[in-house]
């Protein structure tokens, strides 16, 4: 009797022990899988495709910086991106959260336009996007702060004014009582903070100066170039920002008169490329990619004028956005390369 009492007594731990198991199994895959969801959901509000484009043209502002002094810091460097990398992070979840009306409404939202969509299908709330625009506030102070002390040879005054200038005009884009995007220059702030600002702050982050025009010359086909690319991406978001009252180009103007400035802004942008070229403010073999600058800018002007004729502007259009995107690189990889090869 009791050895049978033994026998049910140690089946009963066996079983117990075993769910035991296989709860701590389901738990722990669950865990994970609830884990996995929340990390992808950030990665996806982090928009993290548009990180490199910046990082290129800061780092051209370096390279022109060390052409004509000779020097770099690689200190400084890494501080200096880590510091414009958290603003920008910042200013993106800053537009998901206060753009969250136009997303909502927008039908033809896309990898390049539209927002990432993640609060409007409500992977992430509210209250966990504001915690961290106020975690990353107080790394960009801290950061900003570092930098500020390890840069001798940049002066405290100029220094500061850059740093400050870029949280203006990142966070400025959407947060409220600014909102630049809502009051008709989003795509002014853009390609500015995009094109001389990103290059200048390379430039002066290792140089001190910033009145040298060489880093202003080398930014003016950027600014173009992303000036034409932010205007189209506001043509398929133009029916969702009227009705949130989000002042775009296409909205103001229409999205065929947006269209039409954004290739004027393109050939700009070419023309002035060659121009570089042409008074020898930049030299060397990159000279001989003009010719596929051009014929980019030929094919994008095609695709745009397809568009235009078509008159079917509410729908998504993810090619010209990825052929407006690559145009742009071409004014900042090629003189990065010249520079630095």
């Amino acid at each position: 009797m009791e050895r049978g009492s033994s026998v049910t007594l140690d089946d009963y731990s066996s079983r117990v022990k075993g769910e035991f198991e296989i709860n701590l199994m389901v738990n722990s895959q669950m865990l994970f899988k609830k884990f996995s969801a929340k990390a992808r959901s950030w990665i996806k509000i982090s928009r993290l495709h548009f990180y490199p484009m910046p990082w290129i043209a800061y780092s051209l502002g370096a390279a022109a910086a060390y052409s004509m002094y000779r020097e770099f810091n690689l200190s400084i460097y890494v501080l200096g991106y880590v510091f414009l990398f958290l603003v920008e992070l910042c200013s993106v979840l800053t537009n998901e959260y206060f753009d969250f009306k136009t997303d909502r409404q927008n039908k033809n939202s896309g990898f390049f336009n539209g927002g990432s969509r993640v609060l409007v299908e409500n992977r992430l709330v509210f209250k966990e996007v504001r915690t961290a625009i106020a975690v990353l506030l107080l790394l960009i102070l801290g950061t900003g702060y570092v930098l500020l002390k390890i840069s001798s040879d940049v002066k405290p005054v100029l220094m500061v004014s850059f740093l400050f200038i870029g949280l203006f005009l990142g966070l400025g884009y959407t947060l409220p009582p600014l909102k630049f995007s809502y009051h008709g220059i989003g795509e002014i702030v853009v390609a500015v903070t995009f094109s001389p600002y990103l290059i200048l702050c390379g430039y002066v982050f290792q140089s001190g100066e910033w009145k040298d025009a060489f880093p202003w010359l080398i930014s003016i086909p950027l600014l173009f170039a992303i000036f034409s690319a932010i205007t189209i991406s506001g043509v398929p978001d133009f029916q969702a920002d009227r009705a949130a009252k989000k002042r775009t180009i296409a909205v103001i103007f229409g999205p065929r008169v947006a269209i039409i400035l954004s290739c004027i802004c393109i050939c700009v942008a070419a023309l002035s490329w060659i121009a570089l070229y042409y008074f020898e403010i930049l030299k060397g073999w990159s000279g001989v990619l003009i010719f596929v600058v051009l014929l980019h800018a030929l094919v994008l002007l095609t695709v745009l004028f397809k568009l235009m004729r078509s008159a079917h502007f509410d729908r998504k259009i993810n090619r010209v956005m990825v052929l407006t995107l690559l145009y742009m690189l071409w004014f900042c990889l090629i003189p990065l390369l010249s520079l630095v090869l």
